[in-house]
């Protein structure tokens, strides 16, 4: 029944992006199709995820998990039955029957989040949801209109605003479609491929397979959005490699972990929370993907060059040329994976179609060229069981965005957004950098017991507006949130990618956390410059942006080279703090800092270069004479 349910639930998803439906003169309101789906993740999670460490469920399936299942379809397929005659009645109460199921479905959707996400989220959603009945309670500004339990169902079980809105949307159409894309394009051999010639590039350089990992993370990156299973398909051989050729175990994790966070933010796919903040701003993704190219640039050549200053500095060699793929072999064998990639980069910036139907449509383009070699078919079992993956990984961002469906009722039906955001202006005393702080501190609590997708939600809704209000353009406001929130992925104490790197590295998780940290300072950095001059992500005159990404690059590799602490020999402590500095400088768009930075870069490089020199001339002299 499970992989009836998953498989079949998966590719109705997909006929329904692809527009197959319609085509048929089938056609579904998005909240009646968002709660057969609702339905099928629900009765899925109840099915496979105990409701305890102890519960025998795979044994036998407990009478409370068949009772769960049977009440998720009756709470979500009401909707679905019932979405005409609710989406053209203007209504403003729940009957005395929506209120029952109303109530059961918002309880089952939390007991669904409990069980995959563990309790923190389950907290906040119950705090949200009772705060529009009980809001009126609280004392002062945060004090909301009273509401009886007809109105409060009306808006997070009936309207459109709720439960089976548009951020559901979002999880039913593009996330799932990607995430299937993803698990096709591993089956055929797409992630071997793309891990094989990122080794062939550079594994043969000082460091190679550390910068191996480095490439084929955001190779795959850009395929997978999802940082965790980067580091399970690419870690799994990085890794080992980096140990054995000298990298110590916590670093290994720690590059594989900040290689793969880059993922989230590498278009052209980037992670679930891109495609949720392109609904949130109300611009078109593929504007999100474009602004995202230089910061991701920023990001990885970042880790690259540390990778390789490490390298030198440790005296860590690359792999022997007979011991890595070949490229020229490794694209005569897979060229035509590349294909459904071209497919993809078409349809989404040049035929501007929507993502799900986009993301479909590559699956077919990727389908279509695996028959070609019988190295990348896949069989009718293989099929099926990778639209079963696709549907059981979608199950937790599934059930994240019903919750979040609920808390984004709460904060509109409420005005609690609005208040919340004019506080922390208050709070921050009419002070940008205060305010910004403020931010970054938020992203780090929130992301200590939250889900990475809960905390953008809550952020962008809570703390957006607020940065808005300072006159900070909207997309840069929400790129800081989404920075913040991307480098909790490796920073502790969650850091979700170091716990999954460290049994692979044989480290512990917060080691690797820490080291990870300062190789991806840049996730740390960027936002901040983004907030004071948009530049960065492409917003503004093209000379201005041009300058901005000359410099950056110069500031990021004199970052690199201060973190290091090695060029063309080991630095001292005082050029050290000076490179750091000026890499700053260098970072923050203007011309001012511009030609600080600049000056100070130069001076200590050649410092640095006359310091070396005087140690190495004396050797060439000996060995001469």
């Amino acid at each position: 029944m499970v992989k009836l349910i998953g498989s079949g639930m998966c590719l109705t998803c997909l006929l329904y992006a692809a527009g197959v439906f319609a085509y048929f003169n089938i056609y579904f309101f998005s909240t009646q199709f968002n709660a057969i789906f609702l339905a099928a993740v629900l009765v899925l999670v109840f099915l496979l995820v105990p409701a305890s460490k102890d519960a025998k469920s795979k044994d036998r399936l407990p009478w409370y998990d068949i009772f769960f299942a049977g009440a998720s379809l009756a709470g979500c397929l009401y909707i679905a039955i019932n979405a005409v005659a609710l989406a053209g009645a203007i209504k403003l109460t729940a009957t005395p029957l929506e209120i029952v199921l109303g109530l059961i479905t918002v309880v089952l959707i939390l007991e669904a989040v409990r069980r995959i996400l563990g309790w923190p989220m389950v907290v906040i959603g119950l705090i949200f949801f009772l705060y529009i009945k009980f809001g009126y309670l609280v004392p002062g500004a945060f004090g909301s209109y009273p509401e009886n339990w007809a109105m409060v169902l009306a808006d997070v079980y009936i309207s459109t605003q709720g439960i089976f809105g548009h951020i559901l949307d979002i999880a039913r159409s593009i996330v799932i479609t990607f995430i299937v894309f993803g698990i096709f394009f591993i089956r055929v051999g797409g992630g071997k491929f793309f891990m094989n010639v990122a080794l062939s590039l550079t594994g043969s350089r000082r460091g190679g397979p550390a910068k191996a990992a480095v490439l084929g993370s955001a190779l795959f990156g850009t395929i997978s959005g999802s940082p965790v299973a980067n580091v399970v398909v690419t870690g799994s051989i990085t890794i080992p490699m980096m140990k054995r050729v000298g990298y110590e175990p916590h670093f290994a994790g720690a590059v594989e972990s900040v290689a793969s966070t880059g993922g989230n933010i590498m278009p052209p796919i980037m992670g679930v929370v891109a495609f949720i903040m392109a609904t949130m701003i109300n611009v078109p993704y593929t504007t999100i993907a474009i602004a995202a190219t230089l910061p991701a640039i920023l990001y990885f050549f970042a880790v690259y060059m540390q990778v390789d200053l490490h390298a030198a500095k440790a005296g860590i060699r690359g792999l022997p040329r007979y011991q890595l793929p070949k490229l020229a072999l490794e694209f005569k064998s897979n060229w035509e994976l590349m294909i459904p990639l071209v497919v993809l980069v078409m349809l989404i910036f040049v035929l501007r179609l929507p993502l799900a139907m986009s993301g479909a449509y590559t699956i077919l383009a990727l389908l279509l060229v695996s028959l070609f070699r019988k190295q990348h078919r896949l069989g009718i079992k293989d099929f099926i069981e990778c639209l079963e993956d696709g549907f059981r990984s979608a199950l937790s961002v599934s059930v994240l965005m019903a919750l979040a469906g609920i808390i984004l009722a709460a904060l509109v039906v409420t005005g609690l957004g609005p208040r919340i955001s004019a506080g922390l202006v208050a709070l921050a005393g009419n002070n940008l950098l205060l305010l910004v702080l403020l931010t970054a501190v938020a992203c780090y609590v929130m992301g200590m017991g939250v889900s990475i997708l809960g905390s953008y939600i809550l952020l962008a809704a809570l703390v957006g507006p607020a940065l808005v209000s300072f006159g900070i353009p909207v997309m840069a406001a929400h790129f800081f949130i989404l920075y913040m929130i991307t480098s909790g992925f490796f920073t502790p104490p969650l850091c979700p990618v170091a716990f999954v790197a460290a049994p692979i590295a044989g480290a512990t998780p917060f080691r690797i956390g820490f080291t990870a940290m300062r190789l991806g300072i840049v996730a740390f950095l960027v936002p901040f410059i983004i907030v004071y001059n948009p530049a960065l992500i492409l917003v503004g005159e093209l000379g201005d942006i041009i300058v901005a990404a000359l410099t950056a690059l110069i500031g990021v590799f004199a970052l690199s080279v201060g973190l290091e602490g090695y060029l063309f020999r080991r630095i001292n402590l005082l050029q050290r703090l000076f490179l750091l500095g000026s890499s700053i400088f260098m970072i923050i768009p203007g011309t001012l800092t511009d030609s600080i930075g600049a000056s100070i870069i130069a001076m200590i490089i050649a410092w640095h270069w006359r310091d070396s020199r005087k140690v190495i001339v004396p050797l060439q002299s000996k060995q001469a004479s």
